[in-house]
C-alpha cells in the first residue's frame, strides 16, 4: 500500500500552468476558430522529472501542489453566439511536505530519516473529457462586455480519491497505516476489472471586459465557476493498510509489505473541477505600449503577473509576462489572426516546473 501511494502520487503529479492567450473574441462576423492552452505547474520537481522519469532525479523541492489544465477547442461564432466542441484533460494534486518527502524517497532509492513521524494526506482528480460548448457574448454597453458560455461534459477517463495516514519511524521500528478511497475507471491497486462509467455532466464559464476609459480597462474570467458531473455507478475501492510487516536494511532503506484489507463496489459519485480565475487590470501607456498586472487563481493556488504588450501600427502585437509565483515568463505573438505564446521559468526544458503553451487563430467567412 504504500509503494502504491507513491506510485500515484507520482502518476498524478503531472504539472500545469497558468495561461498565456485571450482566446479569440467574437463579433458581429462569422468565423471558425481554433483555441488550444497548456499549462503545467510543480510545486515539487521539474516536469520532466514527474511525468517521464516517475519522479525519478535530483530535483526537490517538497511543495504541497501539482495540477495541469488542458484544453483544445474548434467551434464557430455568429452574431455574438458560440457552438465548439471541446476536449479536457486535467489533473489536480494536493498533498503536504512529508508526503512529497515520502515520494521522492521511495522513487530514488534513499533512506527515510528516523525517529520522526510522517503525516501522509493527499487529493486528486484525474479526468479525460469531452464535449459541447453554447456560449453568448452579450455587448451590454459600448464599453462593457460580457461573456456566457455552458459545457455538456462526458467523460474518457476517471481517477478521483483521498490517501491519508501516518508514518512512525524509530531506529529499529516502523510503524503506520494508510486509509484509501477512491473512484476509477481502472484500478491502479487491485487491478479490478470494471467497465469505463459514464460520467455526464456541465461546466459553467464567464468572463467580461469592461473599458473604462480610453487608458483603463478592467476583464476577468471565471473556469468552471460551476461544475458538476454525476457517476450513476462508479467503481470505487475503500482500503486501510497497514505496516506489520517490516524490514530494514543496512542503509536504513525500507521494504514495507502490507496486510491490505478493504471493500469494492459501485456507488454514485459528483465530480467538480478546481475553480480557476483570471483577473487583469490594464493600462494604455501609450498608444503602442499597454501595461498589464494580473492575477490568476487555481483551486487555493494565487499568481500574480506584471505584463507588457507592444502593438505595431501592421496590427502586430508582441507580449511579455512575468509570473511572480512560478517565477515562469511568457512571450507571446498576437495578429488579427493568430495567437501564440509559451511560457516557462526555464530554459532548458528538462528543468522547468512550469509550462503553457497557447495557440488560437480564426478565419472569417
Amino acid at each position: 500500500m504504500q509503494r502504491f501511494a507513491f506510485a500515484l502520487i507520482a502518476f498524478l503529479c503531472a504539472s500545469t500552468s497558468t495561461a498565456g492567450v485571450s482566446e479569440p473574441r467574437t463579433d458581429a462576423n462569422d468565423q471558425l476558430y481554433y483555441h488550444s492552452h497548456i499549462f503545467a505547474y510543480s510545486e515539487t520537481s521539474s516536469i520532466k522529472q514527474i511525468v517521464v522519469d516517475d519522479m525519478e532525479g535530483p530535483y526537490f523541492d517538497g511543495g504541497e501542489h501539482s495540477f495541469t489544465h488542458n484544453v483544445w477547442e474548434l467551434g464557430v461564432t455568429r452574431a455574438g453566439w458560440k457552438l465548439a466542441y471541446l476536449i479536457r484533460y486535467d489533473y489536480s494534486l494536493d498533498y503536504n511536505p512529508d508526503t512529497a518527502a515520502l515520494v521522492y524517497s521511495d522513487k530514488n532509492d534513499l533512506s527515510i530519516e528516523k525517529n520522526r513521524i510522517y503525516d501522509v494526506d493527499m487529493q486528486l482528480i484525474h479526468t479525460r473529457t469531452n464535449g459541447l460548448k453554447v456560449g453568448y457574448d452579450w455587448q451590454v454597453t459600448e464599453r462593457f462586455n460580457f461573456q456566457l458560455d455552458a459545457t455538456y461534459l462526458e467523460t474518457s477517463r476517471l481517477l478521483e480519491g483521498k490517501v491519508t495516514g501516518q508514518f512512525e519511524v524509530a531506529n529499529d521500528d516502523y510503524m503506520g497505516q494508510l486509509d484509501l478511497d477512491y473512484v476509477y475507471s481502472k484500478d491502479e491497486l487491485l487491478e479490478r476489472a470494471v467497465e469505463n462509467p459514464n460520467g455526464r455532466g456541465y461546466a459553467i464559464d464567464i468572463a467580461w471586459d469592461w473599458q473604462i476609459n480610453s487608458r483603463y480597462r478592467l476583464a476577468g474570467k471565471w473556469t468552471d465557476l460551476f461544475s458538476k458531473i454525476t457517476f450513476n455507478k462508479a467503481p470505487f475501492t475503500t482500503a486501510a493498510a497497514s505496516t506489520d510487516r517490516i524490514n530494514f536494511d543496512d542503509e536504513g532503506k525500507i521494504d514495507v509489505k502490507p496486510v491490505l484489507s478493504g471493500r469494492e463496489g459501485f456507488r454514485k459519485h459528483y465530480l467538480r473541477f478546481p475553480r480557476q480565475m483570471n483577473l487583469g487590470a490594464y493600462y494604455q501607456f501609450q498608444p503602442e505600449i499597454e501595461l498589464t498586472a494580473g492575477w490568476y487563481r487555481y483551486g487555493t493556488i494565487d499568481f500574480a503577473s506584471l505584463g507588457l504588450t507592444y502593438a505595431s501600427p501592421q496590427d502586430i502585437a508582441l507580449h511579455s509576462r512575468f509570473d511572480f509565483k512560478s517565477d515562469a515568463l511568457t512571450l507571446g505573438l498576437i495578429t488579427p489572426l493568430l495567437n501564440v505564446a509559451i511560457t516557462s521559468d526555464r530554459l532548458v526544458f528538462k528543468k522547468a516546473r512550469t509550462f503553457g503553451l497557447d495557440l488560437a487563430f480564426r478565419v472569417r467567412f
